[in-house]
Order: C-alpha cells, then sequence, then structure tokens
C-alpha cells in the first residue's frame, strides 16, 4: 500500500469510510462489508512527513500492525517458502533444489526477502535443464553468498537496478524473460529500464 499513488490512495479512504464504491464505468452505488489487509515495506510515517502517503489513510489502516521480520532473521521458512514456489511455477515442470542449492539459498541474506527468494526461484525453474535445480541455476548473488549492496548512502532504487542489471544478465538480455523472473509486466519492466538508464552494454 505504500506505492499507492495520491489519487488512489483518496479513493481507497473514501471506500474505506463510506463502504461503498462504483464500478469503472459503472453508474449504479455498491456496497460492500470488507475488511482490508495491507501491507508494506516502506516506514509509513516517515511517508507522511515527506508527503507520499495520506495521514488520514494512515489512521484508518492502522487499526492492527503486525511487524515481520526480515526473512534472514526466519530462515526456518526459506525452504518451506521455496517448496511454495516450485509449485507455484509448477506449469514450467515439476522441479527441486539439489542439497547443494537448497544450502545456498538457506545461507544467503534474503535482503529483498520473500519477493527476492520468489524471483530468485521462478528463474531457477525456468533456466535449469533438468528436473533438479542445482548450484549453477542460482543468481549470482545467491551462489557467492552476498547480498545486492547498494552503494554508501544508496537506496532501495538502487539495489532494484543492480537486480534488474543481473537478471537481464541471467537470460541473455531477453526483456520478456526477465519480465517474468521479476514478477512485472513487461511494459514496467521497459519503464523502470529507461528510468533507471540500464542500457544493453551493461547486460549483453
Amino acid at each position: 500500500i505504500g506505492e499507492m499513488e495520491p489519487e488512489s490512495q483518496v479513493k481507497l479512504l473514501r471506500v474505506l469510510e463510506s463502504h461503498a464504491f462504483f464500478r469503472v464505468g459503472g453508474t449504479r452505488r455498491r456496497t460492500v462489508d470488507m475488511r482490508l489487509v495491507a501491507a508494506t515495506n516502506r516506514d509509513l510515517a516517515e511517508a507522511i512527513k515527506t508527503g507520499g502517503f495520506r495521514q488520514d489513510l494512515f489512521y484508518r489502516i492502522n487499526t492492527i500492525t503486525i511487524t515481520l521480520p526480515p526473512l534472514r532473521e526466519r530462515r526456518e521458512d526459506v525452504r518451506r517458502l521455496v517448496e511454495h514456489f516450485l509449485e507455484q511455477n509448477a506449469s514450467y515442470g515439476r522441479k527441486r533444489l539439489s542439497d547443494a542449492a537448497m544450502d545456498m539459498v538457506e545461507r544467503y541474506e534474503w535482503p529483498g526477502n520473500v519477493r527476492e527468494l520468489q524471483h530468485a526461484v521462478q528463474r531457477a525453474v525456468i533456466l535449469s535443464q533438468g528436473d533438479v535445480i542445482q548450484s549453477a541455476d542460482l543468481p549470482d548473488e545467491v551462489r557467492g553468498g552476498r547480498a545486492f549492496a547498494a552503494a554508501p548512502g544508496g537506496s532501495l532504487e538502487d539495489m532494484e537496478r543492480q537486480h534488474i542489471i543481473a537478471t537481464l544478465r541471467s537470460v541473455g538480455g531477453h526483456r520478456a524473460k526477465a519480465a517474468t523472473v521479476l514478477g512485472i509486466d513487461p511494459k514496467t519492466l521497459y519503464r523502470k529500464i529507461q528510468g533507471y538508464g540500464i542500457g544493453a552494454d551493461l547486460y549483453k
């Protein structure tokens, strides 16, 4: 919810307060009995100070807060999440990780948390040749046991840029495949490539 555009925040707040909405293109007001579960990796209190998030919406949704520790602090969840993501990508073929690959996955710090793990598993499923995913099928940073570190004073944007470059390299610069591995729409990937100034020389 922390990435929601300001105008969408206004619309959501209106629905939460009135329990009513209009379908796109519709003319009949519809009511809804709902419970909202929202997630974010942003500090919403800080976003309010900088004008990135509406204070009234924050107060409206901040009834019960659950803080989830980063994946590196709950490594016992990694194996179960891997199995879930393998099942989620079974359309590419039912596969499993070799013992060595699983060991690497469990030792890695996962700065991008569950989303990064999800993309890493999906990438490995797509790129692996057989039914068993080997260490070589994992992203470079996972094999090296190190996390992508933004430059000193860097940001999540720096990390995302490096992750996109690494993914593009892993699929030979094929943007459609990279978008699939990253779990985003190809048009979104194209905008990010343009926005981050990622030239083909960086990944081919």
